[in-house]
């Protein structure tokens, strides 16, 4: 008799239920219930970029974000133009409660990442009227290594993207609400003073709104919005006006610093456009997204497991674009969302940091989640599935790196901390590039060179007159057009060359750095040069106190621990006399390759060298004191060229050596 009901009562929950999920416009619902669930996903996005945030200055960029916290100065480059001054006015609010800079900021990027993630949920809900999409979407972002590793860093990508994407879901509420209008107005103001990058979106989105008042009559309402966003926009171009010297002042470091993107990272700086610079941006392009997102490489030879990977992500892509609603305003605006990201990323951003694809994660998330909750029929609950593995799959690719993050110091900081504990600063200068704002942080008290405003006369005069017993080389390979300043014609010789690395996919810049310590030649004694035991200079490994000129570090080449050579390479040994057979094992980069070995100046063998991995061998004889090998190859190469921008790699390249032996005759 009373059966009826409960079947009925159950019906109605299920119904609630699916309403709870697919009924559009929740955001006028006022349930707590309802409207909670972004606030707790951002809560959970908030703890895990707490939990793996980094302990050291992963970038250039980082040091001088740093450094801005104490003195604001875009003609010094703290920061670099256009200056970021929002991100810097919120870290020094983070900073007056965190005393640690880098604490801070990383703090100030959690935090923003967290914001990023609850918008990204939000904005999946308004757009596709869906609760499940939000969530989804919400909870891909958040476990994309992109996302997680760089909420984790002290720059202002996420906090920047964070300001953008509340500018772009409180205009967008705007459409049917017209009085969010002028909050959006003044978020988005804000925000063109964090990244002016992720902020073209919010400036289209503002001008469609206003371009649609306009239709209406509602001068009032544009000529306000207006206003606000010139108010907005005044707070933070004001100060950094009057910090840069004017208004002149900073329109011309904005003018240098997009001269400075075009010719470096633009496709239309460095190199005539043509076919193979279109194929090597294209290839380039993909591989910044797949290293951090897959941890696979299309530089590198990939395994069937790897292509099946690359594979089941252009699945899960392309499928939920072909899923996707286009018939729908919402949807196409998603569209052009992402292309107005992605085609100034592609044509005119550097492509060897993955951040900088942050802001296109958001719509196109958006539109492959909203895609897949599209699958009709009995098919439909898929969709959870689909979403599931992704996000577990993001989280297992993702894991490890942030955990590296967290625990490991950028090799930039572990550079200065070897030479912090070995070389004291009354005696020893540093030189550097990419690692000069770490130099600048944790050796403030060293005497500093920085490469990119190198005065050859002026570091002349310096190494001439401060009679350094040490002079310190970070980033080696950027400085090979001015070592012979830095060396001072050569009375300055290597005594360590170590690389510090960590994993690039944590953070692709500065993920190895090279230091190479140099001493005066009449300071270094015979046996500081002594043979290992067994004879044999590991070059792909840490005896780079042997090598001169002409070295790269150690990397993997063809799967064996080698260092690649370029012309003309140096070798300093220190060899009991006597007649010595050496041993080379080599492979040649070019084909036809030949290499003549000069002893002491003197020719000693001249010897072709295959490309495949092989021993060559040639006698001496040495007397006393350390002997000088230089290794002179007939030619060299860039991979870029040979491979027609197969390769990104620019080095020119002669061979690649793993070790050389040294056996007395007649032992």
């Amino acid at each position: 008799m009373y059966a009826a009901p409960i079947p009925a009562r159950v019906q109605w929950l299920a119904r609630q239920a699916q309403l709870t999920l697919n009924k559009p416009d929740l955001l006028a619902r006022r349930s707590p219930v309802v409207q909670g669930w972004p606030l707790v996903l951002a809560l959970a996005a908030l703890a895990l970029y707490l939990a793996t945030r980094s302990l050291s200055l992963d970038d250039f960029d980082s040091g001088s974000f740093v450094l801005a916290l104490d003195r604001f100065d875009p003609v010094l480059q703290q920061p670099q133009p256009p200056g970021f001054p929002v991100y810097v006015a919120l870290g020094r609010l983070v900073h007056a409660v965190v005393p640690d800079p880098v604490a801070a900021l990383t703090l100030l990027s959690a935090i923003g990442g967290a914001a990023a993630v609850g918008l990204v949920a939000v904005l999946g809900w308004m757009l596709t009227h869906r609760a499940d999409v939000g969530l989804a979407a919400g909870v891909i972002f958040a476990l994309s290594p992109i996302q997680w590793l760089t909420a984790g860093k002290a720059l202002s990508d996420v906090p920047g993207l964070a300001l953008s994407l509340a500018a772009l879901a409180v205009l967008w509420a705007a459409r049917t609400r017209p009085r969010w209008l002028i909050p959006g107005a003044a978020l988005l103001g804000l925000s063109l003073g964090t990244r002016l990058q992720a902020n073209l979106p919010g400036l289209l989105l503002l001008a469609w709104l206003l371009w649609d008042a306009r239709r209406a009559r509602r001068w009032s309402a544009i000529g306000l919005a207006l206003i606000v966003l010139g108010m907005a926009v005044a707070l933070w171009l004001i100060p950094i006006a009057q910090a840069a010297g004017g208004l002149d002042v900073y329109r011309d470091l904005i003018d240098a610093h997009s001269e400075h993107v075009w010719e470096s990272d633009s496709l239309f700086g460095a190199e005539p456009l043509s076919a193979t610079t279109l194929r090597a941006r294209a290839k380039d392009f993909l591989d910044t997204f797949l290293v951090p997102t897959l941890g696979l490489s299309l530089y590198e030879p990939l395994t069937l497991a790897g292509w099946a990977q690359i594979a089941a992500l252009i699945g899960f892509i392309v499928g939920g674009l072909a899923l996707a609603d286009y018939r729908r305003a919402e949807t196409r605006a998603l569209v052009v969302w992402l292309l107005v990201v992605i085609v100034p990323l592609f044509l005119l951003e550097s492509l060897n940091r993955p951040r900088l694809m942050l802001p296109a994660l958001p719509p196109l998330i958006l539109l492959v989640i909203g895609g897949w909750a599209r699958l009709p029929g009995r098919i439909a609950p898929l969709r959870w599935a689909i979403w599931g593995i992704a996000a577990l799959g993001l989280l297992l690719e993702g894991a490890p790196l942030a955990d590296t993050l967290h625990r490991v110091e950028a090799p930039p900081t572990q550079a200065a901390a070897a030479i912090r504990a070995q070389y004291p600063p009354d005696q020893t200068l540093v030189a550097a590039a990419g690692s000069f704002r770490t130099a600048q942080i944790e050796l403030s008290e060293y005497q500093l060179v920085y490469l990119y405003r190198f005065d050859a006369a002026a570091v002349a005069d310096l190494i001439a007159g401060g009679d350094y017993r040490y002079i310190a080389v970070l980033d080696r390979e950027q400085f090979a057009g001015v070592m012979d300043v830095l060396d001072a014609g050569g009375r300055y010789v290597p005594v360590i060359d170590r690389t510090f690395s960590r994993d690039p996919r944590v953070h692709w810049q500065h993920s190895q750095v090279r230091l190479q310590v140099l001493t005066p030649a009449d300071q270094l004694q015979p046996d500081d040069l002594r043979l290992p035991p067994a004879g044999r200079i590991d070059l792909g490994g840490d005896d780079g106190r042997y090598l001169g000129r002409g070295w790269f570090r150690p990397e993997s080449v063809g799967g064996v621990s080698a260092r690649w050579a370029e012309a003309l390479s140096v070798v300093r040994v220190t060899l009991d006399p006597g007649a010595y057979r050496v041993t080379l094992r080599a492979a040649a980069y070019p084909a036809g390759q030949a290499i003549t070995v000069r002893v002491n100046g003197e020719i000693v063998a001249e010897i072709d060298l295959a490309q495949d991995w092989a021993d060559h061998s040639f006698t001496l004889d040495v007397g006393n004191g350390i002997t000088t090998l230089e290794l002179e190859h007939a030619r060299s190469e860039s991979p870029y060229t040979r491979t027609q921008g197969g390769s990104s790699d620019q080095r020119r390249l002669a061979a690649a050596y793993d070790w050389i032996q040294f056996e007395p005759v007649g032992e």
